[in-house]
């Protein structure tokens, strides 16, 4: 192999760690919902997300992978993407017209090398709370 078929090859193997390394990676602590006294509370299948992460591109402000459950934590659909604002940290907000419902991500500005705390109201009126690393 030539030195530029080395080069590409080299490329190629290095460009899906390097095209993804901007990313938030998102670990999920808590898991609530709001009760009829406006209170939050444990929702009651928070067993299934504690301590699960997912995958947010900070561009398009899509959850791109996760490891809970994935269509229950999608933040876009066919009709539906996000639209990303970006005043104090990082905010993505979604409205899914079709199905009369949204979902909010917020994960604010990281403080002296610390993990970056988030809040997610899904589409399915759970709120996920936690902390996100970038890269």
């Amino acid at each position: 192999m030539n030195f530029i078929g080395k080069t590409l090859f080299s490329l190629l193997i290095i460009m899906p760690a390097w095209a993804s390394a901007a990313q938030f990676t998102c670990t999920i602590n808590e898991v609530l919902r709001l009760d009829d006294n406006g209170t939050f509370v444990t929702h009651g299948r928070s067993a299934l997300y504690q301590n699960r992460k997912f995958y947010l591109d900070p561009d398009t402000g899509k959850v791109t992978g996760t490891t809970a459950l994935h269509a229950r934590l999608r933040n876009s659909d066919a009709h539906s993407s996000p639209v990303v604002l970006r005043n104090n940290g990082f905010k993505a907000v979604t409205l899914f017209r079709d199905a009369g419902s949204d979902a909010v991500i917020q994960i604010n500005k990281a403080k002296d090398g610390q993990p970056r705390p988030f809040f997610y109201y899904t589409r399915l009126d759970m709120m996920l709370t936690g902390t996100c690393n970038k890269g």
